[in-house]
């Protein structure tokens, strides 16, 4: 066990040193304050109890391959079943049992909003992933966007062409009366407000009005299907094809979900979407600030900031095992970990930015850590 310990943490070292150089979301800081010490002693068995991951369901993947290295690294670990649902109803399962030892979730505005200040105080920006469009190849109108798509790679972005181009795309995913979109419901899935950001970006981009293709498709009960997490929708697309696009996609998820559903004959894809339209780039934060969404259901209504995708994690105040929740932190930050991030789509924020009270962060987290006031992003946290 020591020296699994020791090899981490010089991996972690090495990581702190070099492992910045290429790859990682960075952003300019008014101070930034690396902390080195000659000697560390840390804590290297985990308590007993069990150690549960509650996460965006798009965090399966790359939080998968992280805990089966946690399991390779302290066997004697009893790692729970992890929970990777929409991050709004992990938050209200992690109110309610407090049985969580890691709380991740896929926006900004989960953690504070759901779990501030009674059963977390903080959460950790740690990494970007950005909005895809999931596309049913079967179908015709699939078929033409993907086309088109390839079509629009061979341009130069942003000039006529390359905008007249994605113009015809989002006519035929909003406007076509044949075409139905998947979405995630908002108040259970960040990704469910964050699809309609791109549909009102994209029309203020390419039509010059952001509430055109949001209305065209919000405004039509026919037009979308709706569940509580994209990886639910999927199914639609797969069993049924009651839906031709899912625009609730994450790179995250759709990478590798596309690739399994391909090796099993389904013919489905994804494109990739502008950058200052798909949410995935902190140059364009003030860009994605010009729109918002407000939602009304069941009574309740509320408006959500179009913010970029940003993964956010935090340590629990109740978790049953901290001391294993800061050693998957600590693997997060390690080169394998980043390696890990990046091979899903998710594009590591290096240092991770604090929101909430830095002072709570744990000591041996804290050399890869800077507080939101020492970054520019203070913008996309509540």
């Amino acid at each position: 066990m020591k020296n699994i310990w020791i090899y981490l943490i010089i991996g972690l070292i090495i990581g702190l040193v070099i492992g910045i150089s290429v790859g990682y979301a960075s952003f300019p800081r008014k101070v930034v304050q690396y902390i080195t010490t000659t000697t560390t002693t840390t804590k290297t068995t985990t308590s007993t109890s069990v150690f549960a991951v509650g996460a965006a369901g798009t965090l399966k993947f790359a939080f998968g391959s992280l805990l089966n290295l946690t399991s390779k690294y302290y066997p004697q670990l009893s790692v729970g079943t992890p929970m990777f649902k929409g991050s709004g109803e992990v938050a209200s399962t992690e109110n309610t049992t407090k049985e969580f030892s890691i709380v991740a979730s896929a926006d900004t505005t989960t953690i504070p909003k759901d779990l501030f200040p009674n059963v977390a105080d903080y959460e950790i920006a740690f990494g970007v992933t950005q909005m895809v469009i999931i596309v049913d190849l079967q179908t015709s109108a699939g078929k033409q966007v993907y086309q088109l798509w390839q079509q629009a790679q061979t341009l130069p972005p942003n000039s006529s062409q390359y905008n007249q181009t994605w113009k015809e795309i989002f006519s035929i995913i909003a406007e076509n009366p044949s075409t139905v979109v998947g979405v995630s419901n908002p108040f259970t899935d960040p990704s469910g407000y964050q699809a309609q950001c791109v549909l009102k970006l994209a029309g203020l981009t390419y039509f010059g009005n952001s509430s055109y293709l949001y209305d065209s498709v919000y405004n039509n009960v026919n037009k979308y299907q709706m569940r509580n997490t994209e990886i639910d929708l999927l199914t639609l697309m797969t069993t049924n094809n009651s839906v031709q696009f899912i625009l609730s996609g994450y790179l995250s998820n759709a990478l590798p979900q596309t690739q399994a559903y391909q090796k099993e004959g389904y013919n489905i894809t994804y494109i990739t979407l502008p950058p200052m339209i798909n949410l995935g780039n902190l140059s364009y934060v003030n860009y994605y600030h010009q729109v918002n969404v407000t939602w009304s259901e069941l009574g309740k209504t509320e408006t959500f900031t179009c913010n970029p995708v940003v993964y956010t994690i935090t340590i629990p105040k109740y978790a049953p095992n901290p001391q294993a929740a800061v050693n998957f932190i600590l693997l997060i930050y390690s080169p394998l970990g980043q390696q890990i991030l990046k091979s899903y789509g998710i594009n590591p924020i290096y240092p991770g930015v604090v929101y909430g009270n830095y002072s709570d962060i744990p000591a041996v987290i804290k050399p890869y850590v800077v507080p939101v006031n020492q970054t520019n992003l203070e913008t996309i946290f509540p």
